[in-house]
Formats: C-alpha cells, sequence, structure tokens
C-alpha cells in the first residue's frame, strides 16, 4: 500500500533541532534529553505502592526455605524478566547464606496458553510452593491467583498489561497501572517492573549485610534493555533513561548466554543498539517461545558456562532460521487474503487452520507494515482459533476488542498490541464485521490511509557524517523516539542495482537537485532495481545512519520508501 507521506512544518532551521521538536522535546529539555541522567531520571523502586509488601514477602518465604515459583511469559520481556529476577534471587540468597529454592515456569504456547493458567496452578501448588511470583502476566489472571491463595500460595504480580475484570485480590501487586498506584512511569515493560524489584530486593539484602555495592543493580540492566525494545516500550522518561544504561551495559555483558547469542548471531560487543536488539537478539529469544519451549532461551540467558551457553545460543540459532522459514510461507498466503480484504477495509483479520500459532504474531506485524492498517492474523488450536494483533494509525486494539461482542474465550494485552482467543471460524467472521465497524466509528468512513511521517526536507549536501554522527546524538531510537526520517524530492537515478547475497536488496545512487551525490541502500528493496532506469526523478525517504567499514566511517542513508507523493 503506497504511504502518504507527512511532512513536519519547518520550524528549526538546523536540523537536529527539528528533529527533537518533531518529537515534542522543548528547548529547556533538550540538554536532558540528550544525556539521560540515573539519578535524575530513574525512579526509586520504592516508589511502588506496594514494594515494601512485595519485599517482605519474598523475604519471610526466603526464610522459611519456601519453595518460590517464577511465572514467567514466553516471550522475550517475559523470560528476560523471569531471567533476571531469578539470577536476583540466586545472588541475593548466596551472598546472606539463605537456601535457594527457586524456579521459573514459562507456559507453553499451544498447551498453556497465555498467562496464567488454572491448570498450572493446580499443578504448582501440588508440586509444594509456597510463593508465586508472576513475571510480564498475572494482572488478568484473578481468579487462577484468588486459587492459588485457596491452596496456600503467596502471590507477587510483576506485571505491565492491560487490566483484567477480576484482579488478584490477596497477591501483592507491582504494576504501574493498579488502581491507586503513584509510580510515575506507567510505560515500564514486565522486566522494568521484575528490575524494579529485584532492586528492591537487593537494597534489603544490603540492609540485612550482603556485600552488594551500590548500584549493583545496574548489571541487571543488559536485560531490561533487551525487553523494553522488543515489547516495543516508549523511550521517553525513565525508560529512555533505563535504555541508554542498559544497552552501555549489555554492550560489555558478562553473561555467557548473551555473549553466546551475539556470537551465533554475528553481532559484536560494542555495536550492539536498539537494532541489533530488535532485529538479532530480539528475534532469537522470541523463536525458542515460538516453535519449542521458552526455557531454551532462559537456559542461554541464565548458562552458567560459556559451554552451556553455546549449545542453547546453538538451538536458538536453528529456531530463528525454521522460524524465518516457517513465516515465509504462511506470510505469503496471508498476503494474499490481506490484499482481498484490504480495499475499504478499516481493519485486516486473516485467518488459517494450518498457520503455526507462534508466527500469527509476526504475520500481523508485517501486515500493518505493508498495508498500513492494523491487523489481526489467527490459527486454529483446538476448537478455537488463536491469535494476536497489531495496531496502526492509532487504533487501541484493546477498546476495539472490548467494543466487540460475545465471541472471545480470552482477550488482553496492550493499546499496540494484544492476544486473543475467539470461539470458532463463525466467530471470527463476526470479529472481523463488529472490529471493522467500531474501527470506521474511530476513522470515520473514509479509507484509513497509511502515512509517513518526515521530519524534513533534505538537502544532498547536507547528508553528511558530521549531520549522520550529530544523529546518533538523539539514540537510543525506538517506540516514541523513532529514527529521524528525511525526505530527498526529486532526485535523479544514477545507478540502481541489487546487492546481498540473494540479490534481494538495492543500492541507489541518485543525484540531488543541489548537485549533491547520495548513495543509499534499500534492505529488501531488490525487486524495485528494475523500475529506476538510469535519469528517472524520484522521491526518496531515507533514515541517516554510520557505516564502519575497514576502519572507515561514512554516512549511510537507508531508504524507507520510494515514489510517494509529497503533502
Amino acid at each position: 500500500m503506497a504511504r502518504r507521506w507527512q511532512i513536519a512544518p519547518r520550524t528549526h532551521q538546523d536540523i537536529v533541532s527539528q528533529v527533537l521538536a518533531n518529537r515534542g522535546v522543548r528547548d529547556e529539555d533538550v540538554v536532558s534529553f540528550l544525556s539521560p541522567d540515573w539519578d535524575r531520571d530513574v525512579i526509586s523502586p520504592w516508589e511502588f505502592t506496594h514494594m515494601r509488601q512485595a519485599v517482605d514477602v519474598l523475604f519471610a518465604s526466603l526464610e522459611r526455605g519456601d519453595k518460590i515459583v517464577i511465572h514467567g511469559d514466553y516471550d522475550a520481556d517475559g523470560v528476560s524478566g523471569s531471567s533476571l529476577l531469578f539470577l536476583a534471587l540466586q545472588e541475593v540468597t548466596a551472598k546472606l547464606g539463605m537456601p535457594f529454592v527457586v524456579e521459573v515456569f514459562l507456559p507453553d504456547r499451544e498447551q498453556d496458553g497465555y498467562g496464567v493458567a488454572m491448570h498450572t496452578i493446580e499443578r504448582i501448588a501440588a508440586e509444594g510452593a509456597k510463593l508465586l511470583v508472576t513475571v510480564d502476566c498475572g494482572i488478568a489472571a484473578g481468579l487462577e491467583l484468588d486459587r492459588a491463595h485457596e491452596l496456600g500460595m503467596r502471590g507477587i504480580v510483576c506485571d505491565h498489561h492491560q487490566l483484567g475484570a477480576h484482579l488478584p485480590t490477596h497477591a501483592v501487586l507491582l504494576h504501574p497501572l493498579a488502581p491507586g498506584e503513584t509510580y510515575a512511569n506507567k510505560t515500564l515493560c514486565g522486566t522494568g517492573v521484575a528490575f524494579k524489584f529485584a532492586n528492591a530486593i537487593i537494597d534489603e539484602a544490603r540492609r540485612r549485610g550482603a556485600d552488594l555495592p551500590e548500584g549493583h543493580e545496574k548489571w541487571y540492566l543488559d536485560l531490561v534493555a533487551i525487553a523494553t525494545v522488543t515489547d516495543v516500550m516508549p523511550l521517553k522518561g525513565e525508560n529512555r533513561a533505563l535504555e541508554s544504561f542498559g544497552l552501555k551495559v549489555l554492550n560489555k555483558t558478562r553473561r555467557p548466554g548473551l555473549r553466546a547469542i551475539l556470537e551465533t548471531s554475528g553481532t559484536e560487543l560494542g555495536d550492539i543498539d536498539t537494532q541489533a536488539i530488535g532485529f538479532r537478539i530480539g528475534p532469537r529469544l522470541n523463536a525458542a517461545g515460538r516453535l519449542a519451549s521458552a526455557h531454551i532461551a532462559f537456559k542461554a540467558i541464565t548458562a552458567p558456562t560459556h559451554e552451556e551457553a553455546l549449545v542453547a545460543a546453538a538451538e536458538l540459532e536453528r529456531l530463528n532460521r525454521e522460524r524465518q522459514r516457517i513465516f515465509a510461507e504462511a506470510y505469503a498466503e496471508a498476503r494474499v487474503i490481506a490484499a482481498e480484504q484490504a480495499r475499504g477495509a478499516s481493519v485486516l483479520v486473516v485467518h488459517a487452520e494450518h498457520w503455526l500459532p507462534g508466527i500469527v504474531g509476526l504475520i500481523a506485524g508485517r501486515l500493518v507494515g505493508d498495508f498500513g492498517l492494523p491487523a489481526f492474523a489467527l490459527t486454529k488450536v483446538g476448537e478455537h482459533f488463536v491469535g494476536s494483533g497489531r495496531t496502526a494509525a492509532g487504533l487501541h486494539l484493546v477498546e476495539a476488542m472490548n467494543a466487540c461482542g460475545e465471541v472471545f474465550v480470552k482477550k488482553g494485552g496492550h493499546p499496540q498490541a494484544c492476544g486473543l482467543t475467539i470461539i470458532s471460524e463463525k466467530h471470527v467472521h463476526q470479529f472481523r464485521e463488529e472490529v471493522n465497524a467500531y474501527a470506521r466509528s474511530v476513522f470515520g468512513d473514509g479509507e484509513v490511509e497509511a502515512t509517513l511521517e518526515i521530519d524534513a526536507v533534505l538537502d544532498a549536501r547536507l547528508a553528511t557524517l558530521h549531520l549522520a554522527e550529530r544523529l546518533q546524538t538523539l539514540e537510543p531510537f525506538g517506540e516514541g523516539n523513532r529514527p529521524p526520517v528525511f525526505a530527498l524530492p526529486r532526485v535523479t537515478v544514477m545507478a540502481a542495482e541489487t546487492m546481498g547475497a540473494t540479490r534481494s536488496h538495492l543500492r541507489l545512487t541518485v543525484l540531488g537537485q543541489d548537485g549533491g551525490v547520495m548513495k543509499c541502500v534499500g534492505f529488501g528493496m531488490g525487486a524495485k532495481a528494475q523500475q529506476l532506469p538510469m535519469g528517472s526523478v524520484i522521491d526518496a525517504a531515507v533514515e541517516m545512519g554510520v557505516n564502519v567499514w575497514n576502519g572507515r566511517r561514512e554516512a549511510q542513508l537507508r531508504l524507507v520508501d520510494l515514489g510517494a507523493n509529497l503533502c
């Protein structure tokens, strides 16, 4: 689907100042935005309303030698948060000479489904657990956690998802959106909440005499950095500081597992940014829960030796390659279905009986990118259809689902990403009609138009290494602070050729109106080479970065879009 380019009004002569203004950064806040500060920007974990209670409950269990179960989720956020809390408890108990009786449970996507299942509660209780700590799940499992209480388990919830209809009655809630919660950052990921809990646990352990230096908790920020990006949390305020410091820790991580994942993915320490997390680390961690067991990712992260880490990382690499193959086949089918729906639709709802449950979220996300519409993708699991949704154009997915009739077995998630289980294929069709009706009430009856936000029009002679390096000071990029995009209007094609082992990428050389020559790279755009004869005049949208090759640094322009109409 063609995208309409929306160019921001020019308010600043300087390009970087213009980008900051486009991000809503006021002139008086520029210095603090560009230079995150731990003491200024990071909030004390004790600001959580119930943190003291959660720490007391945990240490009471540790003192009694109770069996503690950490119940995570099967995605990168849930696995990272569960790993973080597990490792923190392992370290604290060793420092205090306490017994370490802690297990991690990560649900199976097909057998257990999303969140906390009642049968899991029954089994964990039967196996002797006395404390259940949920990470990246639990807030929508009020009935299940109430059952855990009946079976003699205390509960602590570390979550950030939308609240369920029935909140846990007896568990301690560490959740930024919990009723009455005063913690200022409402957009922590699940691992972020787990980090706050671990930070408070370390504080308490230090108070009890543990040899843990001030600031020791920062060594866990590598996992927070991974989860904040993979769960698409906005990189503003405290999150920006956590991500910024987390990237520093990640680039010198001491974890054998993360080092092994970096090694197998061809990523060097020192070169890790949010793109490396989003396109290399995150997909490998997620591949375990999508195709096999999330415990493989957990074992990789928590591996005590390099040898054990390499075994787990190699399995993640194999699963990720298999995931890529399976996804490519399924997406080809999904795209045909979506293309038939797209004309006149406000929301895409595609389904099949044979797609792997672990890839439907990827299908929905790719459909959003290709069609610019909110999308749901579902596949049949047993009698029901299980799926995921990804948003576009500002549609609040949870509100959209809530506006639909009695079609769900269960549903939940975030405004921008959600999970759902629908009763039957008949109800999938009903859901498609009702969610589109809701979207039309939000967007109006006109066709939903995909847009590309452009930060500024860029003259060719300004596309220099100096500007690219200045733009790097705006990192980390991600949700809420997207990489800047610039328009190159009416540039003349000098050369267009394919590149890469599969010739799937585009190398484009263009001449700007001011006489400057620019070299651009379009990843996955190789098919467009034949449509760009020498001498043709096009509009191009690009991101700027710095490419380092054989010790030489140069500005790199990455193509985002071609041939759109300027507006």
